[in-house]
């Protein structure tokens, strides 16, 4: 995998997550795809007895993609609206923007 990475994390209530899930993907997914992400992977992950979290993993091809994205995010109210609704459900969330390096046996890291 090339370019840039973006993990989401979203814990929420266990009983909160269906719900959740069926909100991003019609709310929120839609624009993500037409701002060039592409969701890879979505997991889900049990962090105790009543809580999981939902871990998506994003990719776009470059860092001027990602930065175009998050501009177009930051013009959309629909997007700021389905974080403020996670925001009061969700017990903790977190976003790690990542990008890729070579492993030790393949030169410098840079």
């Amino acid at each position: 995998m090339s370019g840039v990475q973006i993990l989401d994390t979203v814990v929420l209530p266990d009983a909160r997550v269906a719900g959740w899930l069926r909100r991003w993907r019609t709310e929120y997914l839609p624009g993500a795809r037409d701002r060039g992400m592409v969701a890879e992977r979505v997991w889900r992950t049990w962090t105790g007895p009543d809580t999981a979290a939902v871990r998506i993993l994003w990719s776009l091809p470059d860092s001027d993609a990602f930065y175009a994205a998050r501009g177009a995010s930051g013009r959309d109210p629909g997007v700021a609206a389905f974080w403020a609704h996670t925001d009061e459900i969700a017990l903790d969330r977190d976003r790690q923007v990542l990008e890729p390096i070579a492993p030790a046996d393949e030169g410098p890291v840079a």
